[in-house]
């Protein structure tokens, strides 16, 4: 990031700059008068327009362009006359060549004849616009190269000098932080509207849903028979639309006997889904085996899998049974299925293509008829181009595919499983049901849940066992969150504050429990450290770094 300079700072600068490369006195003032301007202008796009209206009226240039690398391609932002009218189809009457050439070298380009000069010959677009005098400068951030400013004159030799090669060349250093703090602040201020919207929205929808929870188990009815929804999926909890698509696809994968593959953060509820396609499918009179391969070690994959013969191996004094064979005619689920050594993914791959296989130890072939769900965490694509996971066991599995959306892009499932959770526990502790005021579920809403729906369950039984009839923002524990600042007990000193006033008390608190130290802190506030910068800058909050 680069810091905005004050004034003072750039005037010393520009002034032992200026002097040691020889500047006239009269660029010099100038340049000091287009640097007061530039620090005072923080809109992006009348800053492009200043910038270089500026240049092409103190340069004598006939055109002038403005070019921004985005994406690693180079854009025309703004081009301009001598008069200062739009010059319309910009980028077929700039020479390219030109611009890539100053782009990736980050050195001024000046030439009195393009035409006639050897090392621009190769460039087709200066002969095709007969060209001449061309004057082109990076815009740089530290060593990054952002864009340059590109001044020509096609009719006239020798418009540009030696001066005017070394006065563009400061002007773009101060034109460059201008343009990155002009960017800085237009992101920022896009971010700050985003999360004040944000937070009303949010604010809105906990107050209803809080109040509401029991209209709200009411719609979700309606909304399964709208759809039309062939199955109940009641142990699955959830409104949203995230999770209706969900509901949508196991209709769809239910009724077959094709393998499923589920895809999902921990902690998403991933057996239930699968629990949910066998329990409603034709197997639903049939076994329904789990495993789980990654708490399993590599060693004893097989002998999990195909069961073994007495004498096996040591200790194998009598025969076993293993999960496929368990499961004959039903389902077998395999959670974590891509932390599957490649050996067992092998001898998996055979079963799922031939329906047999030898116990450990045994000779002869077991015919089995099972269908497969699995489901991971991992992103298998990845792993198959890391060489870690067969493409073929892969494209086996994923007959269909279920995605499982993590709790935070179904945010508005919170309440309708934490008064699930409550009543759950209400029940196993033959106790009556206790209540969660509003600022409380606010707290859990704003969270991010990295551990999804099974953090959330951990973290309301957490609340239920400290807290008395009704569950308060006190007895919420130290969520961190993405929409809201952090609190913590005695949230009630936020009352009638503003956004901003929010904002710097959770800057500051998260600060002092890091000891100064910004990354920390920025961490724990989930924003990025650049923000967390700016944040700083805009509150004029002084503790310094310590890393």
């Amino acid at each position: 990031m680069t810091k905005k300079k004050s004034f003072a700072s750039a005037l010393r600068d520009l002034l032992f700059r200026g002097k040691d490369k020889g500047l006239p006195e009269d660029h010099f003032v100038k340049l000091i008068e287009i640097n007061t301007a530039l620090n005072s202008e923080l809109n992006l796009k009348r800053l492009l327009s200043l910038i270089l209206d500026s240049v092409v009226s103190l340069m004598g240039a006939e055109r002038g362009f403005l070019i921004l690398r985005k994406n690693d391609q180079y854009q025309v932002e703004v081009a301009r006359n001598i008069d200062r009218e739009e010059i319309r189809k910009a980028g077929a009457k700039v020479s390219w060549g030109v611009v890539q050439k100053v782009m990736e070298e980050g050195l001024v380009l000046l030439t009195d004849s393009a035409m006639d000069d050897k090392s621009l010959a190769a460039f087709t677009s200066v002969a095709d616009m007969k060209l001449r005098s061309i004057l082109c400068t990076p815009l740089k951030i530290k060593d990054a190269v952002i864009g340059c400013v590109y001044i020509d004159n096609r009719f006239q030799k020798g418009t540009f000098s030696e001066d005017d090669r070394v006065f563009l060349d400061l002007f773009s250093d101060q034109a460059a932080i201008a343009l990155e703090n002009a960017r800085l602040y237009e992101e920022n201020e896009e971010k700050r509207i985003e999360l004040e919207k944000l937070n009303a929205t949010l604010e809105e929808r906990v107050a209803y849903q809080a109040d509401e929870i029991e209209v709200i188990k009411k719609v979700l009815e309606t909304q399964r028979e709208t759809h039309k929804l062939k199955y109940d999926y009641s142990n699955i909890v959830g409104r949203s639309a995230a999770i209706a698509e969900v509901f949508r696809l196991l209709d769809i994968v239910t009724d077959t006997n094709y393998p499923v593959l589920i895809h999902g953060e921990s902690g998403t509820g991933k057996e239930l889904v699968a629990r949910a396609v066998h329990y409603n499918g034709p197997l639903r009179d049939r076994n329904f085996v789990s495993e789980n391969c990654a708490a399993i070690s590599e060693s004893l994959l097989e002998s999990e899998f195909f069961g073994y013969e007495k004498g096996a191996f040591t200790g194998a004094d009598k025969r076993k049974i293993g999960l496929f064979e368990a499961a004959h005619e039903g389902t077998l689920f395999l959670d974590e299925i891509g932390d599957m050594g490649l050996s067992m993914q092998k001898k998996m791959l055979r079963v799922l293509q031939e329906g047999e296989f030898r116990r450990v130890g045994g000779h002869d072939p077991i015919k089995v008829s099972v269908r497969i769900i699995s489901a991971t965490n991992a992103d298998i694509p990845e792993l198959i181009r890391e060489g870690r996971f067969r493409e073929d066991l892969y494209y086996r599995l994923k007959v269909m595919a279920i995605r499982v959306p993590p709790l935070r892009e179904r945010r508005e499932d919170i309440p309708l499983l934490v008064d699930t959770f409550l009543t759950k526990l209400s029940s196993e502790n033959g106790e009556e049901k206790k209540e969660i005021q509003l600022d409380a579920m606010r707290r859990l809403m704003a969270h991010n849940w990295p551990g999804n729906v099974r953090e959330l369950e951990n973290e309301v039984r957490r609340m239920h066992a400290v807290s008395g009839n009704t569950i308060g923002v006190e007895h919420v524990g130290g969520l961190s969150s993405s929409t809201v600042p952090r609190a913590g007990p005695g949230d009630d000193v936020y009352e009638g504050k503003t956004l901003e006033d929010i904002e710097k008390e959770a800057i500051r608190a998260a600060l002092k429990r890091a000891g100064g130290n910004k990354a920390r802190a920025a961490k724990e506030l989930c924003i990025p450290r650049r923000t967390l910068y700016n944040r700083l800058k805009k509150y004029d909050i002084g503790l310094s770094e310590e890393n």
